[in-house]
Order: C-alpha cells, then structure tokens, then sequence
C-alpha cells in the first residue's frame, strides 16, 4: 500500500542474496507476503520489471542495488529506463 512497504520488500529480498550462504543464494525463497503491497507492486516485483518498480516509485539508489543483484547489466537497465527520464528544469535563484 505504501511505498515504503515495496522499498523494504525489495531492500529484504537484496540483502537476502548478500547474507546468504556462500553456496547458496539466500534469495531462493523468498516470500513477499509479508509486505502489504498492491497487486501491480507484486506483480512488478515478482516479474523483475524495473521500469514498473520505477514507475511506482521504487528509491533510485534502491533500484540501482536490485538491477545489480537481480542480474541486470548497468546498460540492460539504463535501456529500460531511456523512456521514463525526463531531463530536470531547474533555475537558479538568480534567473528570473
């Protein structure tokens, strides 16, 4: 429901994979009820949709972290997000 619930899931199911064993991966298994999400949250997540995790506000840092542990190259997910970047418009205090 909130967005805090799928940041926590997803920052869980990272260090999972972090703290796992060194022969298994901690990851396998992981059981996502335990976070009151949305079904497209869910659905997001359990599909491994980054560009559906951006959209419904997953942190960018966060992001980042589940691409990598997820598998994802550094330029597989920048495709992916191409579309979604808008560029910042952003003045100065100075300009009027």
């Amino acid at each position: 429901m909130s967005v805090y619930q799928l940041n926590r899931c997803v920052y869980d199911w990272v260090r999972a994979g972090e703290v796992g064993n060194a022969g298994s991966d901690g990851r396998i298994g992981f059981d996502d009820s335990g976070y009151d999400l949305t079904d497209d949250e869910r659905a997001a997540f359990a599909e491994q949709d980054v560009a559906g995790l951006y959209r419904l506000g997953l942190h960018d840092v966060l992001l980042n972290r589940f691409c990598r542990a997820a598998g994802f190259g550094r330029d597989e997910y920048r495709k992916l997000l191409e579309p979604l970047w808008r560029p910042a418009e952003r003045r100065g205090r100075w300009q009027t």
